[in-house]
Order: C-alpha cells, then sequence, then structure tokens
C-alpha cells in the first residue's frame, strides 16, 4: 500500500469534487474509459470527493459531460506540482542538481575501511597493498573488485590463511584469518642433540627421546651436551640408535647489567610555550586550515581528532584534526647519590627487560653496589630467572 501511494505522489494526482444527480453514471463512465478514480467519499445526496491522476483529470470532461455532472479541483497534490512552485527560481534548481550530484557521488564512493580478523601488527601491511593499488576512503566501489582485492592481500601480507572482501554500502569491510604456524616436522633417523643455549642450574629435566646426561641440579656451560641424539640400549651387543634428541631442561639462569652513576641527569621539562595546529579531513586526506609552520626545535605533539558521525553509528571520514604541540627542553640536572643510584637503577632494569626472552620467568631480584678502579660508583642488577635452555644441534658425540 505504501508502494501505492509512494508512485502517486511521484507522478501527481488531484483532489476533486463531483457534483450533479449522476454522480454513479459519471464514476461508471470513467471506469469504462480506465480512468482511474479511487478514495471515493459521498459527502451528500449530490456531491462527492474523489482523487484521479493528472491524465485521468484530462480525460473525463466528456465522462461529466455525458452524465451531467460538474467537476472541479479541490487540491494539487503531488511532486510535479511540489516542483512547478519552484518553477522560477534557478537558485533552487541549481541546488538541486548539485545536491542530487554530492549524493550520488557520496554513495558511489568508499567512506570508510574495517579490518578484522587479524592481528593489530597486520593491518598496516594490509594498507600498505590497499595504497599500493590507490584503494582507499574516496575510491569509486565501481573500480574495485573484492574478489581481486583479497587475493593480492592473501598473496601480499604473510601469515594470512584466508582473505575475505565485501562492500557493504560505503564502507569496504575486510575479514582475515590467520594461518596457523604448521608443526615441525622430526625426522627420527636424523640424530640431533639437545644442547645448553646458555649457564645455569639444572633444575628439571624432561626427556622424551635420547639418552640424558646431565642430572637435576648440575651446573651446566653454554653449548655442554644435555641430551644425546645416540639412543643406547640396556643390552650393549644391540648397540645405538640415532635419534632427534627431544625434551625439556628447565634451569636456573641469571642477568646482569651493570652502568655507572652519573650525578647528571638530562631532564625534559615543557616551557609552556605551545602551538595549535588544525586540519581539515576528508577521507585520507588533510588540509591545513591555520596555524602555520612550527617554531619549535623540541615538542611534544598531542593530537585530537573531531570527526563526524553519520546515521547508524557510521564515522564519516569528515571532520577537524587539532594538533597542540607543546615546546621541550633539555635541562641538565644536578642528582643527589640516592637520587642518581635510583636514575641507574631504573634504566638498568629496563635495559635488562629488553634482553630475557619472553618465556623466561624473573624469580628473585638482586642489586648490587660497587666502587671501580677510578672511584666511579657502578650499579649491578641481577635477574634470577628459569627458562628452558633445551637447543638443537646436529649430533655429534660428546
Amino acid at each position: 500500500m505504501f508502494l501505492v501511494h509512494l508512485w502517486n505522489y511521484i507522478r501527481g494526482y488531484v483532489i476533486i469534487i463531483v457534483a450533479g444527480r449522476s454522480i454513479e453514471r459519471f464514476i461508471n463512465i470513467c471506469s469504462k474509459r480506465q480512468i482511474l478514480l479511487w478514495d471515493i467519499v459521498r459527502l451528500d445526496a449530490a456531491s462527492a470527493e474523489m482523487k484521479a491522476s493528472i491524465r485521468g483529470f484530462r480525460l473525463m470532461r466528456p465522462a461529466a459531460k455525458k452524465s451531467g455532472c460538474r467537476v472541479h479541483i479541490k487540491k494539487k497534490c503531488g511532486l510535479p506540482f511540489f516542483l512547478y512552485r519552484f518553477k522560477r527560481r534557478k537558485g533552487f534548481k541549481v541546488g538541486l542538481v548539485i545536491f542530487s550530484a554530492i549524493l550520488m557521488l557520496s554513495v558511489s564512493i568508499i567512506w570508510d575501511i574495517e579490518i578484522t580478523g587479524c592481528e593489530p601488527e597486520k593491518i598496516p601491511e594490509i594498507m600498505s597493498v590497499l595504497n599500493a593499488d590507490n584503494i582507499g576512503r574516496g575510491s569509486f566501489k565501481l573500480k574495485l573488485d573484492p574478489k581481486i582485492i583479497a587475493k593480492k592481500i592473501a598473496l601480499n601480507v604473510e601469515q594470512v590463511a584466508w582473505v575475505g572482501v565485501e562492500i557493504k554500502g560505503v564502507k569496504l569491510f575486510i575479514t582475515i584469518k590467520d594461518s596457523i604456524e604448521p608443526p615441525v616436522l622430526i625426522k627420527n633417523d636424523e640424530a640431533f642433540n639437545i644442547v645448553a643455549e646458555r649457564d645455569g642450574l639444572v633444575k628439571k629435566v624432561e626427556v622424551y627421546a635420547g639418552t640424558p646426561r646431565i642430572k637435576e641440579g648440575e651446573t651446566v656451560k653454554k653449548g655442554q651436551l644435555l641430551v644425546s641424539g645416540k639412543l643406547e640400549s640396556k643390552n650393549p651387543e644391540f648397540g645405538t640408535r640415532d635419534v632427534h634428541a627431544l625434551g625439556k631442561i628447565i634451569a636456573r639462569t641469571w642477568y646482569e647489567e651493570s652502568m655507572p652513576v652519573s650525578m647528571v641527569y638530562t631532564q625534559k621539562l615543557k616551557t609552556g610555550r605551545t602551538h595549535k595546529t588544525v586540519y581539515f579531513r576528508f577521507l585520507d586526506r588533510r588540509f591545513k586550515i591555520s596555524g602555520g609552520d612550527l617554531p619549535f626545535e623540541m615538542y611534544e605533539t598531542v593530537t585530537e581528532e573531531k570527526m563526524i558521525s553519520g546515521p547508524f553509528g557510521l564515522r564519516l571520514p569528515i571532520g577537524l584534526i587539532v594538533e597542540n604541540s607543546s615546546e621541550i627542553v633539555e635541562k641538565q640536572v644536578e642528582l643527589t647519590l640516592d637520587e642518581a643510584i635510583d636514575v641507574t637503577i631504573e634504566t638498568a632494569k629496563e635495559n635488562l627487560n629488553k634482553r630475557i626472552p619472553a618465556d623466561c620467568t624473573v624469580v628473585d631480584e638482586m642489586i648490587k653496589q660497587y666502587e671501580g678502579d677510578s672511584g666511579t660508583i657502578y650499579i649491578q642488577v641481577i635477574y634470577e630467572c628459569e627458562e628452558d635452555i633445551a637447543g638443537l644441534e646436529p649430533a655429534t658425540e660428546k
């Protein structure tokens, strides 16, 4: 029913009053001549109100004459009559054309790209593949082939098992399924030993294949044989067999960092001077509105995006980008001995945290202070850890 009303509004219609004693005859004549009348309402014994199309109204004069009825228009409705009011307003016509063109353009381009299903580290790689083909916000949808885009992403981005690309409305959806690392194939007939990757005190020995050469509680050196790839039989007459040694050797290990204590500390301070730069963003481009060049040599910048939100939560790539930059200066600060030691300890810990493996567990921490030959004070930070020190190498009997 809604579509019928919409169609009548688009092509236009009139509400007419038919007066006379033979209104029924008028309706019958119009029906025979295929003149559509609807929403017929009897007003009184000699008049009725009804609706007719513009074309039907022009063709009903013979029916009115033949039935002896009078017909006049009560109201004109629909899009043609609405537009006729602005017939002489050229500005309105130009504005309507421009609005229609902008509307058509806005629904013909990609406004946003959403990438899901993958690790955040891969998103820049995927975007670089899209940028290489000039695919981004503002690209015309008709020029985009989702199958080709998915194929290029799968070929150029590592560890991707499946790529799905879909265009919905003005948004490009990219779904990624990361590949799973295949298990390492082990050939049991190839002899590999397990050796220590670093010095340590053995806490736990788990051997799945091979002959263990160390026991719990022993101290081992880097490169020392831990599990032999020569599998020995209990009966010497059967000899040995080459296998791929497998196992876990959990050991207590130590990492250390030594640094001299400096009584001077370089501190970065804000001067209080700021500089504001405003950009207008449209799609993936931004245009500077105000701010000029930065007057500072050293600065910190905080970026704030004020984007326009569309219907249904759609974040439109149109808005303002405000960059607030604060001037930074470096100042040499004299520290007390306690302050200098605290700063050195924190720096040493940061360096150690970068060095230790991800699967290493820190179980204890020691801090030592000693004086060098020239009178310089040193800080030594030692991490006591537990980790698997098993490493593989081709078997050569040791």
